[in-house]
């Protein structure tokens, strides 16, 4: 009798335990990317597109974007720097104060960034670390 209390003990804690599996983060950034690529394509301004997003290992979201007006020759070198600059400058004030995202800081998710033109050339890239959007 003992051992049947024993082994239902152990098949109970057996099966709470598995029940309560947690996802991984990297889980949940998967879940989070399906559910935001149901609503790409999406314009967002001045010739700006969400195209979509993806998730690479070590808990990393990726937006990929489309430059709607722009092909990547008829700008120079100077005006993809500034407008590096200015998407990496507005992408880390929405990620250091967005309630939307909480959880990308509290789980130490990395950002990566990725422009592409009319044409699908990459034209910008960037990556916002959690080290770059926790520093004061």
């Amino acid at each position: 009798m003992k051992n049947a209390i024993r082994f239902s003990l152990l098949c109970f804690v057996f099966v709470l335990t598995s029940c309560k599996k947690e996802k991984t983060v990297d889980e949940e950034l998967k879940e989070a990317a399906v559910n935001m690529n149901k609503l790409t394509p999406q314009t967002l301004s001045d010739g700006v597109r969400l195209d979509s997003v993806s998730v690479l290992p070590n808990k990393v979201f990726k937006y990929h974007y489309t430059l709607t007006e722009d092909v990547k020759e008829s700008v120079t070198p100077e005006e993809i720097e500034a407008f590096k600059s200015q998407a990496k400058e507005g992408a880390m004030k929405s990620v250091k104060t967005s309630a939307d995202m909480d959880e990308f800081r509290n789980n130490d998710v990395t950002l990566q960034y990725s422009y592409s033109d009319k044409n699908g050339k990459l034209t910008a890239d960037f990556t916002i670390t959690p080290a770059e959007y926790k520093a004061k």
